[in-house]
């Protein structure tokens, strides 16, 4: 199947594109920012989803309103007739510019779609949060994580909110379940759970992950969090000790591997897990790269440096022995490895 999404750089756009790319496995053509340009690469698509639009600023209204007024009539002007699923808000339909827009862009939508003869679908989406969103815009999880990494002060209150995972979402728009998997929380015990998830971290340790919501907040803060960690040596007269992770989530995996001189590990990502890597005896190139991003990490680590990297979801990642001798490495997981449902989805860093 062939999709194109609008907004695919945005933050559920984003998501949408790996979700389709990599677990759905279909065709999602790259519209661009200036998708209207390349309007007619839809004629050979079979679904459309709209996540193109702004959700702050000062003329919200205008703009949701032009983007959505100007795909409809690219899609006429080229005798294009799509099914479309339009990304709208649960604040749709309340008396502001950005709820007064979604309800506006739904009707344009929907009445495109029943001239044509296709079919419709809208979402009122909840409070989304996940990795990689915008701080001070897409998410006030996000802004917590950023200013704990950057040591900037955040100001909170004892509010409920309704959240909703990124990818629990992705299931709805994907018609693969009814339930949005909401998690009513208060803002501050939010705060305070980030704020341990960042001392925790800090350290090298992996917070206490005891349930489903807490491993995707993890992950949230994890996307702002260095991955880099120094640790150390305990060394007296019989050789040195390393306390490599600490876990305060049950079913963890530690590894090693012996990798021969120029090979190369990996070529892939994850959706979900928590990965540690630690060269213990020779000389390796640990690269990694955020799926849809040119820009590839590298770092060169010996086994004296006493370094260990952590893997951000999302981010393809591989390991090479730029040695002469055999390269030997740890490997931690937070979860037994599965092979009915493994996680892992192969993209070469390099490409």
């Amino acid at each position: 199947m062939k999709i194109a999404i609008t907004g695919e750089t945005g933050f559920l756009g984003y998501h949408l594109t790996q979700y389709y790319t990599y677990i759905r496995k279909f065709e999602v053509i790259k519209l661009g920012r200036n998708y209207i340009d390349n309007i007619t690469l839809l004629k050979d698509c079979d679904l459309l989803i709209h996540c193109a639009g702004v959700n702050r600023g000062d003329n919200v209204y205008d703009a949701n309103i032009t983007l959505t007024k100007d795909l409809v009539t690219a899609l006429y002007d080229n005798d294009i007739s799509i099914d479309i699923k339009f990304m709208s808000s649960i604040k749709e339909g309340i008396d502001s510019p950005y709820g007064n827009s979604k309800l506006t862009c739904k009707k344009i939508l929907s009445e495109y779609c029943n001239d044509v003869n296709v079919k419709f679908e809208s979402y009122k989406l909840p409070n989304l949060f996940g990795p990689f969103g915008k701080p001070n815009y897409n998410s006030f999880i996000n802004t917590f994580c950023y200013n704990l990494i950057n040591n900037v002060q955040s100001k909170y209150n004892n509010n409920i909110v309704t959240l909703t995972y990124v990818y629990d979402a992705i299931k709805v728009i994907d018609n693969k379940t009814n339930s949005y998997n909401e998690k009513h929380c208060n803002v501050t015990e939010i705060y305070k759970l980030l704020k341990y998830f960042h001392k925790t971290y800090s350290q090298g340790d992996i917070p206490d992950l005891d349930t489903k919501f807490k491993k995707k907040l993890f992950n949230t803060y994890r996307s702002f969090a260095p991955c880099k960690f120094q640790f150390k040596k305990n060394i007296d007269n019989r050789g040195h000790l390393v306390e490599l992770v600490k876990s305060k989530t049950s079913e963890s995996q530690i590894f090693f591997s012996v990798t021969k001189s120029e090979i190369t590990r990996g070529e892939h990502f994850h959706f979900n897990k928590i990965e540690r890597f630690c060269v213990l005896h020779g000389d390796a190139n640990i690269s990694l790269r955020k799926l849809g991003s040119n820009e590839i990490i590298t770092y060169n680590i010996n086994g004296d440096d006493n370094i260990v990297v952590d893997m951000p979801i999302l981010h393809t990642h591989n390991i090479t022995n730029i040695g002469t001798k055999d390269l030997i490495c740890l490997f931690w997981v937070d979860e037994i490895f599965n092979p009915d449902a493994p996680d892992t989805y192969y993209e070469k860093v390099i490409q």
